[in-house]
C-alpha cells in the first residue's frame, strides 16, 4: 500500500512538471518539446488511473473479508 502511495504521489507530480513544461514550451513556441510533454501527462494520467482503481479493489476485498469475519464471529 506504501508503495502504491509513493507511487501515486510521484505521477501526480509528473503531471505537474508536464503541464508546467507544456505552458512554457508554448510560450517559446516549442511545439515538438508541447507534444512530447502532452504525451508524457497522458501517460501519467493513464498510470495514476490505474493505479486509484487497484487501490479501490483491494479497499474493497478487505473490506468483504473484515464484514465475513464479523459475519463468522457472531454466529
Amino acid at each position: 500500500m506504501k508503495k502504491r502511495i509513493v507511487l501515486n504521489t510521484f505521477y501526480t507530480i509528473g503531471i505537474i512538471v508536464s503541464i508546467v513544461g507544456i505552458k512554457w514550451a508554448l510560450q517559446n513556441v516549442n511545439y515538438p518539446v508541447v507534444a512530447l510533454l502532452i504525451a508524457t501527462a497522458i501517460f501519467f494520467l493513464y498510470l495514476k488511473i490505474n493505479i486509484v482503481k487497484e487501490v479501490r479493489t483491494d479497499l474493497k476485498e478487505k473490506e468483504k473479508s473484515l464484514n465475513s469475519s464479523v459475519k463468522d464471529e457472531t454466529n
